[in-house]
């Protein structure tokens, strides 16, 4: 999966952001760290494979907001639901997978870090993948300078390897990502 093209736009977004909140020199690293991780577990929350104790294991791939089944009669059927048009249905183990895609973007941009080769880091079972993306993600903020590319590569190719698992491919992401930067943007001309 190639994301430079990505490193950019976040860049974009990271610099409308710091001016419109008057940011400039202050060191964001600890929250963009605790946001990353914030957006890996609402990710993993969606992905549900850890849920031992439920039956439900299956990720939450499609499902309706609240507004839009209200303005759809509320439907409950099968034969109800099938009828709804796709572009009705959201995504949230996507949507949660974007938000995490474009703090490690955001994340790298500060640590000068534009361009990413993936590498497959081999195979994981999703536990201990999350947790090791979680463990570099809590201490990026700590890692001394000089390391914290290396730390950056291997959490792209881990959170890469991630989205893979999950069925992704880069054309989801990419559009997925660009999907979600333009609602950051609005958010930002908003007043988020």
């Amino acid at each position: 999966m190639n994301l430079n093209e990505l490193f950019p736009e976040q860049k974009k977004l990271d610099e409308h952001i710091i001016q419109e909140h008057k940011l400039q020199g202050k060191d964001l690293s600890k929250k963009k760290a605790v946001s990353l991780l914030t957006e890996l577990f609402e990710c993993v929350n969606e992905a549900r494979f850890f849920k031992f104790w439920s039956e439900d294991q299956s990720p939450k791939t499609k499902v309706l907001d609240s507004e839009t089944w209200h303005e759809l009669g509320c439907p409950t059927s099968e034969e109800e639901l099938e009828k709804i048009d796709e572009s009705n249905w959201r995504n949230p183990l996507l949507e949660e997978y974007i938000d995490s895609i474009h703090f490690t973007l955001s994340n790298a941009n500060d640590y000068g870090y534009h361009e990413h080769e993936y590498k497959d880091p081999g195979s994981y079972d999703l536990n201990n993948l999350v947790l090791g993306i979680a463990q570099l993600i809590a201490t990026l903020p700590y890692v001394r300078k000089e390391d914290k590319h290396k730390n950056i590569e291997i959490l792209f190719n881990y959170l890469i390897k991630l989205g893979y698992m999950f069925g992704f491919n880069e054309e989801t992401v990419k559009q997925a990502y660009y999907e979600k930067n333009k609602v950051n943007h609005q958010r930002q001309k908003n007043g988020y």
